[in-house]
């Protein structure tokens, strides 16, 4: 599969992992935080990808 399809695999898990997260620990726990970050990163990385290549 593409770089692109594996990308969006990885968002989607990440963010059932981050609804799990903030229902198990608050949405200010420390770990909903970093897992926040880290699919912010995701998708920046995916709408680099997906937009400012097409550009």
């Amino acid at each position: 599969m593409g770089q692109r399809y594996e990308l969006e695999q990885k968002i989607e898990a990440l963010r059932n992992e981050l609804n799990l997260a903030s229902q198990a620990y608050g949405l200010l726990s420390e770990t909903v935080l970093k897992l926040s970050i880290a699919l912010d990163e995701l998708l920046n990385t995916y709408y680099q990808l997906t937009f400012i290549r097409i550009a």
